[in-house]
């Protein structure tokens, strides 16, 4: 994928589930796995038969399972980086070229990778997640979610099948991250590969920035969000084929009507718009006109954060993303329309300090 590219269907549905599982972990976990009881397996574990033959092979405890996910919080949404996603894609490239899962298959550090991929090197923290045996995005987005791992519990007799610690699903609810590349691999996986066998490769890198003006550090919020006619599931959930492209996005001071950021939306229906230079406390509106639907609006979540060393603060104003979305519903009568298990990799991640 060429530097600068919009998100596939694909990528843009997955940055939509882990934005759903940054709103509400807890929602999404019933998403994704079934109880009969609280802590309690269904007899079908989950709907998605990939999903549950990892829950199985893994052995992961339903009761541990919903006692990790009852003590979580939720956390801003991730907004699309095309410079993320550049080098998200050319490390899954990488993996499956070496065949292997590993966070160290090149002489580079994380941060260094991310900036080779375009990403600003004002850089304030920075985090990965791989996936070499994925079955689909939603089979990728569910490994990192539940985390499954920690020995195969099922026939070793150890373990509780979740990774300890939850790295991948932890990086995913990490609200100083504001922006994600999500790399599937470009170029072909062989015959012969073993580890890095897909049928998805995936790298997710995640980042957020900050920009100075002389005299303060800043690192703006980021309006994310999708336009899409729910045509193909109808379950009023972003599916691959549902976007729309090329749909304004106004942002507006709701009491001045004064236009204060714009944009489009890419060709997967996804938009990212940059708010910079709005104030705490107003509350803005948000227009997607050619849609017909109703505004939406919002107010800006500021707070103080500290990157600096002991005794040379350094102190960066972080607005919070936003995220708003635009289903259009189909009129009625409208059109609607071998399994591996895989261990997503631990991640790492790194914090940026100024100074």
């Amino acid at each position: 994928m060429a530097e600068g590219a919009d998100p596939t269907a694909e990528q843009q549905y997955m940055l939509e589930l882990t934005n759903r599982f940054r709103s509400d972990p807890q929602g999404e976990l019933a998403k994704l796995v079934n109880f009969s009881s609280p802590g309690v397996w269904a007899p079908t574990k989950s709907n998605d038969p990939s999903i549950a033959f990892a829950l199985n092979f893994f052995g992961t405890s339903a009761s541990d399972l919903a006692t990790q996910f009852s003590s979580l919080t939720a956390a801003p949404p991730l907004a699309w980086s095309s410079a993320l996603n550049v080098s998200a894609t050319s490390y899954s490239n990488l993996m499956v070229t070496a065949d292997q899962q590993s966070h160290t298959l090149d002489t580079n550090s994380l941060d260094q990778r991310i900036i080779n991929g375009g990403y600003s090197a004002n850089w304030l923290n920075a985090g990965e997640n791989l996936f070499a045996s994925a079955q689909s995005p939603f089979h990728s987005h569910a490994a990192f979610v539940v985390d499954w791992g920690d020995g195969n519990g099922a026939t070793a007799g150890y373990g509780n099948g979740i990774q300890n610690p939850a790295g991948h699903r932890d990086l995913l609810l990490d609200a100083s991250m504001k922006e994600i590349g999500i790399g599937f691999q470009d170029i072909s996986i062989p015959g012969s590969n073993a580890t890095a066998i897909g049928p998805y490769v995936i790298t997710e890198h995640l980042a957020s920035q900050f920009r100075y003006d002389g005299i303060n550090y800043f690192s703006d919020a980021i309006l994310t969000g999708s336009v899409y006619q729910d045509t193909i599931l109808a379950d009023a959930f972003y599916t691959p084929g549902e976007g729309l492209a090329g749909e304004a996005i106004n942002v507006y001071n709701d009491t001045t009507g004064i236009l204060v950021a714009s944009g489009f939306s890419n060709s997967a229906g996804g938009f990212n718009i940059t708010l910079t230079g709005l104030s705490n406390g107003v509350v803005y509106r948000v227009e997607a006109p050619d849609t017909g639907l109703a505004a939406k609006t919002f107010t800006l979540n500021e707070h103080v954060e500290d990157y600096g060393l002991p005794g040379s603060p350094a102190y960066v104003m972080v607005s919070d993303n936003v995220y708003e979305s635009f289903m259009i519903v189909p009129e009625p009568g409208s059109l609607l329309l071998c399994l591996v298990a895989g261990l997503p990799f631990l991640l790492f991640r790194t914090r940026r300090t100024l100074c």
